[in-house]
């Protein structure tokens, strides 16, 4: 047998393909889950600090002055908030394969579910995915849930969608 034909059967295939999915492989998996997280991340905070000042302006005496109790958590929170979501769905869209599918299910799930059940739910409203992240912002205290645990529920479902989503990702690239 020459090296030529090894290099052809599916052996070779199979094993140059394991070693192609190595340290390489799992950065890069890495990268496909926190890339989208990070832009948010960025762009959220520049969208939350610019709009608490620039509303500052508009609501006169009634505004939250910066130095204000709540005013920075709300403004650093209010960013982070936008993130969670953006990686609660690039680990389900890792998973489902389909953003499309993910795009109908966090609409489905986030705004129209969350509204029919939220008067008639109770207490468990508090843990609802778009109600949770919200308890950061001044203004959203309902519940026995602070505003840092609320947003801890949030990472958790986030955490929980990219552990499943880089699963997903390794079970199909073997």
């Amino acid at each position: 047998m020459s090296a030529g034909w090894y290099s052809l059967t599916p052996v070779a295939a199979i094993s140059t393909r394991r070693e192609a999915s190595g340290a390489g492989r799992s950065l890069f998996r890495l990268a496909k889950m926190v890339r989208p997280g990070g832009l948010v991340l960025g762009t959220g905070l520049v969208t939350s600090f610019t709009t608490f000042l620039v509303g500052r302006l508009f609501m006169g005496e009634y505004a939250i002055r910066p130095g204000g109790p709540g005013a920075l958590r709300a403004a650093f929170g209010g960013g982070v908030h936008l993130a969670l979501p953006a990686l609660f769905a690039t680990g389900l869209t890792a998973v489902l394969r389909s953003a499309i599918a993910v795009l109908s299910l966090l609409v489905l799930f986030i705004l129209t579910v969350s509204f029919a059940v939220g008067g008639i739910a109770g207490g468990i409203v508090q843990y609802f995915p778009d109600r949770a992240g919200q308890l950061v912002l001044p203004g959203h205290q309902e519940g026995n849930t602070g505003p840092w645990t609320g947003l801890a529920v949030t990472a958790g479902r986030a955490a929980v969608a990219l552990v499943a989503g880089r699963w997903a990702l390794c079970e199909r690239d073997v």
